[in-house]
């Protein structure tokens, strides 16, 4: 039985509803998760669980964040057991999209990007990936080609900026893939006890754990999800604590090729309406122009 709310948005769509009066035993208390701009999430507690339904707008993927709910699966599925992440219970088709549930995993969204966050990567990117994950491609032609179609039709005063200040190409050697989380933003770390666990594994893929890092250090990415902006010297103390130094030195060469995409990104984001990827977008050229 679902207990009544005071607040409309608090409360997940009927056919939500339903399906946990189905699974679950008891009254649930329900809440609204904050945090996520792409899908919309709910807590659900009964004397039976601790659960969290996710309702995927699959509207709201994109190249650089495809937001695949059959990955989130696979990703949580291949992590049963390695305490990085929630554990899978079931999904559901609704009139609205596919839901998953999952178990809710306590502690706080961290500030921003640190050497606990690296840390947890690193034990990520040891473990074997799962089938049915995609493949990426960060090799420097690709970074700049998947920028230049960002960039593609604007005209503004950043996109000229941005087009003036692309990296001149240069090879980096691949290296074998690892499994990637694919989104480590601040806010899908969440931290409690010194641990760190992540959420929202929409995005996984197999390829180059610099890749995870670029966006866990991405100076855009915490203006639009940390609680704090990332500074050089912070990125410096992180990447102390990632496990493989090889890829530490990997991610350096590769960094003015992920920040440039990464701004180019954004402004793709700010022309559809998102104003906040607008100052996100200044700040990610202009810590790459202060290195």
């Amino acid at each position: 039985m679902t207990s009544p709310a005071h607040d409309a948005d608090v409360m997940p769509p009927k056919e939500i509803l339903g399906q946990a009066d189905r699974m679950m035993i008891g009254q649930m208390d329900w809440s609204r998760l904050s945090g996520g701009r792409t899908n919309a999430i709910w807590r659900g507690v009964s004397p039976s669980g601790d659960w969290v339904f996710k309702l995927f707008d699959e509207s709201r993927a994109n190249p650089l964040f495809p937001n695949d709910p059959k990955a989130e699966i696979a990703a949580l599925c291949g992590l049963k057991g390695n305490d990085l992440a929630p554990e899978f219970v079931a999904q559901f088709a609704t009139s609205k999209g596919p839901c998953l549930i999952y178990t809710y995993l306590p502690g706080a969204s961290v500030a921003k990007t640190d050497g606990s966050v690296l840390r947890a990567l690193g034990q990520l990117h040891a473990l074997p990936a799962p089938l049915g994950i995609r493949q990426v491609d960060v090799s420097p032609s690709t970074l700049l080609a998947d920028g230049n179609r960002f960039l593609n039709g604007q005209t503004t005063v950043f996109a000229k900026r941005l087009r003036s200040h692309r990296p001149a190409l240069r090879d980096v050697p691949p290296m074998p893939p690892a499994f990637l989380h694919g989104d480590p933003t601040p806010a899908n770390a969440l931290s409690r006890g010194g641990m760190i666990r992540f959420v929202d594994w929409q995005c996984p893929a197999l390829g180059d754990p610099t890749a995870d890092l670029a966006i866990a250090l991405s100076p855009a990415m915490h203006h639009v999800y940390g609680q704090a902006e990332l500074s050089l010297a912070d990125e410096m103390s992180a990447l102390e604590s990632y496990p493989n130094p090889e890829i530490v030195d990997r991610y350096r060469q590769l960094r003015p090729f992920f920040r440039w995409r990464m701004a180019a990104y954004c402004a793709w984001k700010a022309t559809m309406g998102e104003e906040i990827y607008a100052q996100a977008a200044e700040a990610e050229l202009s810590l790459e122009q202060a290195l």
